[in-house]
């Protein structure tokens, strides 16, 4: 029997895509678990690192989870306006703001290895936890025209025909083109700085050994981001583009299907492989990876050993009485 493409997509939303969010879960559960132990809180790029991997679970459990529910029900964006106007919405607002943290790492990174004083200053946990919490705030108000565009016609949740160009540009350039760019830039400059720093009186600053562990694990997640995220803009503007043309059945059949290639499955894979990003470019972060799991097995076991004396001692106090008694 031969597969259509519909029927890959489909195949791959049911498999591919869950397997997708259960090792992504999983991971940044990890990573979150691993980031809140000594003294990482006080390291301006982990609490970056850290909120990115907390905005990595709700943007893959809202935007896989209500993929698998769609293949076996209903879509509810087809009859509920409310769902309709907030499913794009919530979607977008949420993986921005994971690469928005990903670029004030980046630019965390820069700033740690830079020869002004005041530049430096960028690095406090602070100002870092303010910046934060301003993604929260700012990025639903500026993606907030997503939700007002979205309508319900004829049981189908789309945009307003003029809306589809400006948000196609719109997304290729604000999601696909200025993050990776970005990126990008603060990397290559930070690795220029510290190239530079390493020959001057003040560089042990940038040779600590944390500083350098969450560095190389930053731009290797930058690596994966920029790969993941290459056909987005072009597949984007296309849709917008052709999207009055008349197509055929194969030609729409294939726009789907590299659409969802593009946008709903690469998308997803760099949140979800954090963790094994981490694992694979960073020596130090696996050290960190088993100290945090040593840590926890060695809790675990000291639990039970404190709870089977008092089960014992359960169990042979009335013996002792009985014999006693006899």
């Amino acid at each position: 029997m031969s597969w259509s493409l519909t029927d890959v997509r489909l195949w791959m939303i049911r498999y591919i895509t869950s397997f997708i969010w259960a090792f992504g879960f999983s991971g940044n559960l990890i990573i979150i678990y691993v980031f809140t132990r000594k003294n990482f809180l006080r390291n301006s790029c982990v609490l970056y690192l850290l909120a990115a991997s907390i905005i990595n679970i709700l943007s893959l459990s809202w935007g896989i989870l209500q993929s698998l529910y769609n293949l076996d029900h209903i879509d509810p964006t087809t009859y509920s306006f409310v769902y309709c106007k907030l499913r794009q919405y919530i979607n977008h607002t949420l993986l921005m703001i994971g690469r928005s943290l990903i670029v004030f790492a980046c630019i965390d990174r820069y700033a740690i290895c830079n020869g002004s004083a005041r530049f430096r200053s960028f690095c406090q946990p602070k100002l870092a936890i303010q910046m934060i919490i301003a993604h929260i705030f700012i990025w639903p108000i500026i993606t907030v025209h997503i939700a007002i565009e979205q309508v319900l016609y004829q049981n189908q949740c789309i945009m307003t025909s003029p809306y589809i160009i400006i948000y196609g540009f719109y997304s290729a350039i604000v999601a696909g083109i200025i993050p990776p760019v970005l990126m990008t830039i603060f990397s290559l400059l930070t690795i220029r700085h510290r190239r530079e720093l390493r020959t001057r009186l003040n560089a042990g600053r940038i040779n600590n050994r944390n500083d350098h562990t969450f560095t190389i694990m930053l731009f290797s997640q930058v690596f994966v981001y920029i790969i993941t995220t290459s056909l987005f803009p072009a597949i984007t503007l296309y849709k917008a583009i052709t999207n009055t043309y008349i197509k055929s059945a194969r030609s729409l059949e294939i726009e789907t299907f590299v659409n969802f290639f593009s946008t709903s499955f690469l998308v997803y894979l760099n949140p979800a492989s954090a963790l094994y990003v981490y694992i694979a470019s960073s020596k130090g972060f696996r050290k960190e990876f088993n100290a945090a799991f040593t840590n926890l097995s060695k809790r675990i076991i000291r639990r039970r050993i404190r709870v089977e004396p008092a089960r014992v001692l359960a169990h042979d106090i009335p013996l002792t009485i009985r014999n006693t008694d006899i």
